[in-house]
């Protein structure tokens, strides 16, 4: 069974493969597609145009078909369109299982199938499935396929389950579906099964108008499995009645199997006579199609059936007839099986390009994009650096003047407790000097009165007068001296490094002139004549080499 089934397979793929020429109408269908293709600036009618122009070429020249199968699935990769990209993915997937290629057509299936459910599109989900099962079908995976098709027809029941009102008739696909998931459970040996699955398919062919084809190879089949438990008159009736329906459609490919089956029937019922009927009828259809694997199975049938009527010359020209043909599809096979491995492996090899011309694409793109990353990093970082500095020197700055506002105000206070200081030591000062003056007076007073008294009494007087004169100008001097020192401490020692031979005299003139005392004033307080002070100006000045300069005693000692 496993042998037959792939020879029927692989005789279908030859079929296809050396069917005819293009017609002319086919190559002015092509032609018209292909200057549609060059002219049209649109990206989604490309893809279109080379899906239409590899579905022309399926029909006659596989080779070409895939080339632009393969052309219509880059350029819809690049819309990244997902609906054309699925409709690109299904008929390289088509095409794949035309050239013999499963796996890459299952592969293709798979991404189709894979971008349906992104879209929500069950009825593209549900066809990827039936074509991945029938694929895994004639790969002999029987299990696969039994596990697929109970998943499918899960899937339908939920689909229909979501309809706001029932179909009137079912879905075609269930027909195909049945039969399929008899086949695979046929081949499995539950024969109860196929039978199960068999009734429920033509059921359903035979509710739906055109199932015909689908009708008379459910009933073949259910008559090979009917035949293999013994029951015969089901078996023959089922049989003929699928013999009909294809002498009906004309289907000669159909009319062939059947004739096959009848002939299998026939022999195993040793009813011989019947059975060289039905098998010349069916060797004369394999002859007028040139079909290699029905010629050699009638060939085959009739050298069993002679050999059975102990006829040797003509069981023996039978089997030659069959070797030849045997030897021939062999030869096709091994042939056809070179041609696909060529035609798999030179895709393979522009799939493997392809996938490492977008691989250096995309490390293109990652390493621009990690270019312009980094790029943005390194300007992010000197964005943050640049900003970071820039408020550590505006921080810097706005400290920097909040400690000048804050030595300013330091010295704004210092200024003003010096000048208060100052004021304060030059009132006092003033006391001094009008208490020297009134003294002065007293003394003055006391004076004249020495001179109407007795002499004991003007010695006491001028003796009052010494102590009092005594008594003034150190108590003057110590009290000045305190008050000047508390308020310029450092004045002294400031001279002192300035000109460090100036006598006390002069130090003091130094203090009343940084206290910006007039001459007078000075005057008063030592009790001087405003010439000698004067003249011990002029001498300060020459000890302190201002002589010849613009520079004022007062602001010379000032800056001190």
């Amino acid at each position: 069974m496993k042998r037959i089934t792939r020879f029927i397979f692989l005789q279908f793929i030859l079929w296809m493969i050396f069917s005819g020429n293009l017609s002319a109408q086919d190559v002015h269908k092509l032609d018209s597609l292909k200057y549609k293709l060059e002219v049209t600036p649109d990206d989604s009618l490309k893809v279109r145009l080379l899906i239409s122009i590899s579905d022309e070429y399926s029909r006659h020249d596989l080779n070409m078909a895939l080339r632009y199968a393969e052309r219509s699935l880059e350029a819809a990769r690049a819309t990244k369109n997902n609906y054309l990209l699925s409709s690109a993915l299904f008929n390289m997937g088509y095409v794949c299982f035309q050239h013999g290629l499963l796996e890459l057509a299952t592969k293709h299936y798979y991404a189709y199938r894979d971008i349906k459910k992104k879209m929500g599109n069950q009825n593209g989900v549900l066809r990827a499935m039936i074509n991945i099962a029938a694929i895994k079908l004639m790969m002999q995976d029987f299990e696969g396929t039994r596990d697929d098709l109970l998943e499918i027809l899960d899937l339908i029941e939920e689909l229909d389950a979501e309809k706001s009102e029932p179909d009137t008739l079912p879905r075609f696909e269930l027909s195909t579906i049945y039969n399929n998931l008899g086949v695979a459970y046929e081949n499995m040996g539950e024969r109860e099964e196929a039978i199960d699955y068999y009734l429920r398919g033509i059921s359903i062919a035979r509710r739906i108008p055109g199932q015909e084809v689908d009708l008379a190879r459910l009933l073949n089949n259910l008559g090979k499995v009917y035949a293999e438990q013994g029951r015969s008159s089901e078996a023959r009736e089922v049989l003929n009645e699928a013999l009909q329906i294809r002498l009906e459609l004309n289907d000669r490919q159909g009319q062939a199997s059947s004739y096959r089956n009848l002939a299998r029937f026939y022999i195993n019922r040793e009813d011989y006579e019947s059975a060289m009927e039905y098998a010349y009828q069916g060797l004369n259809i394999a002859e007028r199609l040139g079909n290699l694997q029905l010629l050699m199975n009638f060939t085959s049938q009739l050298f069993e059936l002679y050999d059975l009527h102990n006829q040797p010359d003509s069981a023996l020209k039978y089997h030659k007839q069959f070797k030849e043909h045997n030897d021939k599809l062999n030869s096709e096979e091994a042939r056809q099986e070179i041609t696909r491995m060529e035609i798999s492996a030179q895709f393979q090899e522009r799939e493997l390009l392809r996938q490492m011309l977008q691989k250096r694409k995309e490390q293109r793109y990652m390493y621009g994009g990690g270019l312009v990353l980094l790029i943005a990093v390194i300007l992010g970082l000197l964005f943050f650096l640049t900003r970071s500095r820039a408020r550590r020197l505006q921080l810097a700055n706005e400290n920097f003047l909040l400690e000048s506002e804050k030595n300013q105000l330091e010295k704004q206070n210092l200024e003003n407790e010096l000048e208060i200081k100052n004021k304060e030591l030059t009132t006092n000062v003033m006391y001094q000097i009008n208490k020297n003056e009134l003294i002065h007076d007293i003394i003055k007073k006391l004076l004249k009165l020495s001179l109407k008294v007795n002499a004991d009494q003007k010695e006491h007087i001028h003796d009052i007068i010494r102590d009092m004169e005594k008594a003034q100008d150190e108590r003057i001097w110590e009290e000045f001296e305190m008050r000047f020192h508390n308020v310029h401490n450092d004045f002294y020692d400031k001279l002192n490094v300035v000109c460090p031979g100036l006598s006390l005299n002069e130090k003091r003139l130094c203090s009343f002139l940084r206290l910006n005392m007039t001459t007078k004033e000075i005057s008063s307080i030592t009790g001087q004549s405003p010439k000698s002070i004067e003249m011990a100006r002029t001498r300060l000045r020459k000890k302190l080499n201002l002589t010849n300069s613009e520079t004022s005693l007062t602001d010379f000692l000032d800056a001190v």
